[in-house]
């Protein structure tokens, strides 16, 4: 969220070692980089899915598409392929948010009391605040509009779907207690397993040591989870069931 990935070296970096395999776009969702802020005061991911559409028939970049969305530009890759399936090749999911990912964390924190560790406190106010106030995130998300939205995608069939998930090791709230850092990490794994679900044709590969910001953290880690989907994808291509990506 907030990352404008046209102007953003990482992802630079990324597409530059994907082009001479195949065509990849780079784009800035409304208000990030160099795109138009959005007329909207609040926007959802079905927002954001219908922008990308639109963008990709303005610029004559046909389809169907291999989706790469990391964090929350995953769980818009997840609207767009429910909303435009024929368009929708397959999903990479980089440390994708989850559609129930904000609420479970926040249910799992205990209740405020005095004197509780500052983390705690801190991490209570901002997945409350991104539940429940569009006003107070970067990009003025709906979450509650975009999670449901995305629970429309139930399955891609047997169209790829590679799982790019950060390490084990990752902490979301550095200076949390251990014990909780570690039941949040756990009810991660278990969300980012759950893409598995959408296809028959899914794959997941954990990252050995990077968190959450893999596209900086472990660029190369990213690269091989793109070109596995690109190669799926092709795969199916050649038995006349999905198109490549070219």
């Amino acid at each position: 969220m907030g990352t404008a990935p046209v102007e953003d070296a990482g992802w630079q970096r990324i597409a530059a070692r994907i082009a001479p395999v195949t065509r990849i776009c780079l784009y800035d969702r409304a208000g990030l980089g160099s795109s138009d802020r959005s007329p909207e005061p609040i926007r959802t991911s079905l927002d954001a899915a219908n922008d990308l559409h639109a963008v990709l028939q303005e610029a004559g970049v046909r389809g169907p598409f291999l989706l790469v969305g990391h964090s929350i530009g995953g769980l818009h890759a997840q609207v767009f392929a429910s909303r435009f399936p024929v368009d929708t090749a397959g999903l990479v999911l980089v440390s994708s948010t989850h559609p129930d990912q904000m609420t479970t964390w926040l249910a799992m924190l205990p209740s405020a009391r005095p004197g509780e560790e500052k983390p705690l406190t801190d991490v209570r106010t901002f997945l409350s605040a991104m539940i429940e106030d569009p006003n107070r995130n970067e990009e003025r998300l709906d979450w509650r509009a975009s999670a449901a939205a995305a629970r429309q995608l139930k399955t891609l069939g047997d169209k790829p779907v590679i799982v790019a998930t950060h390490s084990q090791r990752f902490r979301m709230v550095p200076g949390l207690s251990e014990p909780l850092a570690i039941r949040l990490e756990e009810s991660s794994q278990r969300m980012q397993k759950q893409f598995l679900t959408l296809s028959f044709n899914a794959h997941q590969n954990i990252a050995a040591t990077a968190g959450h910001g893999l596209p900086h953290e472990a660029p190369e880690f990213v690269v091989d989870n793109i070109l596995q989907g690109v190669a799926a994808v092709r795969a199916q291509g050649s038995t006349g069931r999905t198109q490549p990506t070219r």
